[in-house]
């Protein structure tokens, strides 16, 4: 028997378990049945002609062993739908009862007018539940054609492999069955020519079908009491295949039994006709009681119209990401070459990380320039400070990012959220974590840096009173390379920034290389010391050669000390 379903997550999973046995089974009989251990000693002939008999043997079983299970699959599908229908009109009829509790003036219909139109309603339901398993019943016989096929062709491959490729017979069976484990059991096509997998395409359908049946259910409810009018909703993510009904007032002509004399409104069956309610659609109508519904405004702003764009790009990339994670873990799970099994669990947890990274973006309240959040998750996969790395990581998961309304960006103690400006860069996230950092584990409010800092401002000092000028003119006659012209003279690079706010900080701002804070801001308490961190932070996730010399030239204790900050705070 197979586990209960109570919902369309447990639907998919049943089917993604089906598939796993065929393909397992595939799979197995090319292993224990390999006539010979030698692969130079195999006769092929005799080797094909042994899984064309099992392959007749597998087939058998499948349609014996999986035919009852279909069945109970199948039931427990109707029955699901069947609960969405009378969830829909439990639902419709206690939002009903409630504004009637209010006064609104709505009565149902007759005794007899309800009977009718629940008998209408049954028949309605009977053919969308009959529907919905004829199709999924000629999904499930297509997987069995699919996998049978698909056998067929890898015993027809290894012989060609085995006469052309050279390799363990662990190898010839991999190079064989690649297309299969890559592509799943892809049995149905779509009309746009896509092809799909019986889990998917039955996840697709039973949503959409369960989807249609609570609609239907609430539609029934509306029709008892001579209401059919309906608002789509507005919510913070919706679809953009939607976005154009958002808002607007319907008369449900198709499941609430409305016509064109409710009103001068369009008709909800246009509005299905032309993209509303599309298969997976999350996106709702409510009962639109005329006097007391609040009507939300239909039009989105340039922000709502970025987020809602963003938000779908995301979610396109996070399924294909989940796609390639459960390709490569399939292709790890059946391949018998144990190379190409640590190769594909390697590919695997890429894309498992990178599905975990853009669940985390939906999760961040900044939308408008998260591009410059997934250079930085792509930058700090690859900076050679392995401790730093592993903080940068862990604050970023701690941390929420919002849109600054300042010109720059900046790090909020009391609510633990970087609010990022329009010009940040990877480099300013990496600055603004370094202070979450500080914040989370108290680095300078436990004294560090304010000695190591002061003894490399000493020595600077002494080093440009030997050299007999200040300096900034000591630095830029040693190190002119570093420097460039800006509008109010000499300045460092962009790439040393972290270099010249840190001097600015340690001169109380006297020191102006291009790259500073306002005087006023060094007088806070351990101001410079707090700064000095998080510029090193920037510093190390550039990972650029001459700047960390360049620091470690200027800025030797403090160098020695940021590092060994990070290597105990890892330990």
């Amino acid at each position: 028997m197979p586990e209960y379903i109570n919902d369309e997550y447990h639907i998919g999973k049943t089917f993604r378990k089906i598939e796993e046995e065929l393909m397992s089974t595939v799979i197995c009989n090319m292993k224990h049945n390999r006539v010979s251990d030698c692969v130079e000693k195999i006769n092929w002939e005799q080797w094909q002609a042994l899984q064309l008999r099992l392959l007749e043997k597998y087939k058998k079983e499948n349609r014996k062993r999986l035919k009852k299970q279909f069945k109970d699959i199948n039931k427990e599908i109707e029955s699901f739908i069947y609960t969405a229908n009378q969830q829909g009109g439990m639902d419709q009829e206690k939002e009903i009862l409630e504004v009637v509790k209010k006064g609104y003036p709505a009565k149902k219909v007759s005794r007899e007018t309800k009977e009718a139109l629940s008998k209408i309603n049954d028949q309605k339901l009977n053919v969308l539940i009959k529907t919905s398993r004829i199709d999924i019943e000629k999904a499930e016989n297509a997987v069995l054609r699919r996998v049978n096929d698909q056998y067929r062709k890898i015993i027809s491959d290894v012989q060609v492999y085995a006469n052309t490729q050279t390799g363990t017979y662990e190898t010839i069976i991999d190079m064989a069955a690649k297309d299969m484990l890559s592509a799943g059991l892809n049995c149905v096509e779509y009309a746009n020519g896509t092809r799909h997998t019986l889990s998917d395409y039955v996840d697709m359908a039973v949503r959409t079908a369960g989807k249609r049946a609570y609609l239907q259910g609430e539609g029934q409810k509306r029709q008892e009491w001579g209401l059919h009018l309906v608002i789509m909703n507005k919510r913070g993510n919706s679809c953009p295949k939607c976005l154009p009904f958002v808002g607007k007032v319907f008369i449900d002509d198709v499941w609430s039994g409305g016509s064109k004399a409710d009103g001068n409104y369009p008709l909800l069956s246009k509005a299905i006709s032309a993209g509303l309610y599309h298969p997976r659609c999350k996106d709702g109508h409510t009962t639109y009681f005329s006097g007391i519904s609040t009507l939300p405004d239909d039009r989105f702003s340039q922000k709502e119209l970025s987020e809602i764009e963003e938000q779908s790009r995301l979610e396109n990339r996070k399924q294909h990401a989940a796609r390639q994670e459960e390709k490569y873990r399939r292709m790890a799970r059946f391949s018998l070459d144990s190379d190409n099994q640590e190769s594909y669990r390697d590919k695997a947890k890429i894309w498992e990380d990178k599905k975990n990274w853009l669940l985390r973006l939906k999760d961040i309240l900044y939308y408008e320039n998260t591009d410059v959040l997934q250079e930085f998750k792509e930058k700090v996969d690859v900076i050679s400070n392995v401790d730093a790395k592993i903080l940068f990581e862990q604050a970023f998961k701690r941390t929420r990012f919002g849109k600054s309304q300042r010109k720059n960006s900046y790090f909020d103690l009391n609510n633990c959220t970087i609010y990022v400006s329009q010009s940040a860069t990877a480099e300013t996230i990496a600055h603004e974590l370094f202070h979450e950092i500080d914040k989370t584990y108290g680095i300078i409010d436990n004294g560090a840096l304010e000695e190591q800092i002061r003894n490399d401002y000493k020595r600077l000092m002494k080093a440009s009173e030997k050299h007999g000028n200040s300096i900034k003119d000591m630095l830029y006659s040693k190190y002119s390379e570093a420097f460039e012209m800006g509008r109010r003279g000499l300045k460092l690079k962009e790439e040393y920034r972290g270099i010249s706010d840190i001097l600015n900080g340690m001169s109380a701002g006297k020191i102006s290389l291009g790259y500073r804070h306002e005087e006023s801001y060094w007088k806070k308490e351990k101001s410079l010391e707090r700064e000095t961190w998080a510029q090193y932070g920037r510093m190390i996730f550039q990972d650029n050669e001459k700047v960390l010399e360049f620091a470690e030239v200027l800025f030797p204790e403090t160098t020695v000390e940021v590092l060994r900050i990070l290597k105990e705070m890892i330990k």
